[in-house]
């Protein structure tokens, strides 16, 4: 059984998402404490989080930073303001997805599902290699980081879904339809920009670490991952 770590300060509304949750077999845990979200996440070792923004005492964008620093569990962010600033200041404090107050319980279910199959489910990938090398750049599943022998980079899950599939098509074109089917299980929940917003932190990365690769847009179709200045 999954279990749900609830971080939400409106006891109403946690209560209905857990007793819709547990309709559909998640096993769900509300937080009582919110000065202690770290340690109920250590304790509980929940397979996803979600995350309301407005807390007493710190954030939620506080909190997925502290639970990002030692886990690549999904965390879909719970909240009534989602302005374009907002979901980008939430990927990069390790946001995996957005839920917008008021909401649907139907929706939420399937951002649920989606990200239980994509991280552990019947979409999981299983594959023998856990490290993806292209020129100078090298994709390490299971420590979740890019590196050069300049540097390295830690990625959020959904950077490190999308390098994985960049690096595997290497040199060729990946949609954005193939990107957002591969990685959210249903792009009709996803906000436009999200996915923009993720290639641009991992171009980021990218430069960081000083690597020969550069993630380049192919207007009206897509991404490609290619040696700079080829």
């Amino acid at each position: 059984m999954y279990k749900i770590l609830i971080v939400e300060d409106e006891k109403q509304i946690a209560s209905e998402l857990k007793q819709h949750l547990e309709r559909y077999g998640y096993h769900c845990v509300i937080a009582e404490d919110f000065t202690t979200i770290l340690a109920l996440f250590q304790q509980i070792e929940p397979h996803l989080v979600i995350m309301d923004i407005n807390l007493p005492a710190f954030d939620g964008y506080y909190w997925s930073r502290k639970i990002r620093q030692q886990s690549t569990c999904p965390i879909v962010v719970l909240s009534a303001r989602l302005s374009e600033v907002d979901q980008v200041y939430g990927i990069e404090n390790g946001a995996d997805d957005f839920i917008t107050k008021p909401f649907s319980m139907d929706v939420v279910l399937a951002k649920i599902n989606g990200q239980i199959r994509r991280n552990y489910g019947e979409y999981a990938q299983e594959i023998d290699t856990r490290t993806f090398t292209v020129q100078d750049t090298t994709l390490n599943l299971d420590t979740v980081r890019l590196t050069t022998k300049q540097a390295e980079e830690s990625l959020t899950v959904k950077e490190l879904q999308l390098c994985q599939i960049l690096f595997e098509a290497f040199p060729n074109v990946v949609t954005r339809q193939q990107l957002l089917a591969a990685i959210w299980d249903d792009e009709t929940f996803v906000e436009e920009n999200t996915l923009s917003v993720n290639i641009k932190r991992l171009r980021t990365k990218l430069k960081e670490i000083k690597s020969e690769l550069e993630i380049k847009t192919i207007r009206g179709i897509g991404y490609q991952l290619l040696e700079k200045n080829k």
